[in-house]
């Protein structure tokens, strides 16, 4: 099951079987609706979790890994931020960032134990006592902004700013488990083309790809996303509620259609 928080009363779950129910879907659940199976006619589609069976295992899974994600990024030329491994089950590697660093779970979701130190070697020392089996690390960056933009193949699904009054500097500021607002956008050319390109080069058909504005105004791809989740962006409000059926709508008919 998915790392990081957990919801009982996932949302997505009632709402995929609304859609089911209006298009004349077969829809059967598996392990305490974890796993949810949809048939029409000859084709069959599944989720796990908040991922969908449009994207193979592979690219699914090299997403996961925020190093892996990063190199492959930067190997596309898609301004991405740095990420880099720490340590292993081999121990810890060689990496020399100066100045501020966050420390995450290598593979992780939601914020889960996303922490800042002053440096490389103290984050080396809190560590050195973690079962945590893998640890990335990255530059602290001047983040002033951060999107989320979930795409389907060409398509922009919905755009949408994360935003915490009052905690300007916390790492927690931009998630929405953890007290911040989504507000949607229309985003611009550029940022569009960012995360088509961060899409394309991860090799996804559905995701979700957060992209961060700088202090300098610079936009850099922060993650992507394998998995859809939508779980506080629909608990916001109605009209969120709304939106997020329209994008779980899109999802599913492409996979049975």
């Amino acid at each position: 099951m998915q790392q990081g928080d957990y919801i009982l009363d996932r949302r997505i779950v009632s709402i995929v079987a609304d859609i089911c129910a209006a298009h004349n879907y077969d829809i059967h659940t598996y392990s305490y609706d974890w796993v949810i199976e949809i048939t029409h006619g000859d084709k069959t589609g599944k989720i796990f979790g908040y991922k969908f069976s449009l994207n193979d295992s592979a690219s699914a899974n090299i997403t996961q890994d925020k190093v892996a994600s990063y190199e492959i990024l930067n190997r596309h030329d898609v301004p991405a931020a740095a990420h880099y491994l720490l340590r292993t089950k081999a121990g810890l590697q060689s990496v020399d960032i100066l100045g501020e660093v966050v420390l995450k779970p290598l593979i992780g979701t939601s914020g889960h134990l996303v922490q800042a130190f002053s440096s490389t070697s103290e984050a080396q020392k809190y560590i050195t006592g973690s079962a945590v089996e893998a640890w990335a690390i990255s530059p602290r960056y001047e983040i002033t902004r951060e999107m989320r933009l979930i795409l389907l193949d060409d398509d922009i699904l919905l755009s949408y700013e994360k935003r915490h009054p009052g905690l300007n500097g916390n790492l927690a500021m931009f998630n929405l488990g953890k007290g911040a607002v989504p507000h949607d956008i229309e985003p611009d050319p550029e940022t569009v083309q960012l995360a088509r390109r961060a899409q394309r080069a991860a090799g996804l058909s559905v995701c979700a790809v957060d992209i961060v504005e700088l202090s300098d105004g610079t936009q850099v791809v922060l993650e992507i996303n394998d998995g859809i989740m939508m779980e506080h962006y629909s608990r916001h409000s109605l009209e969120n509620a709304t939106k997020a059926h329209a994008v779980y709508e899109e999802i599913v008919q492409r996979m049975v259609t």
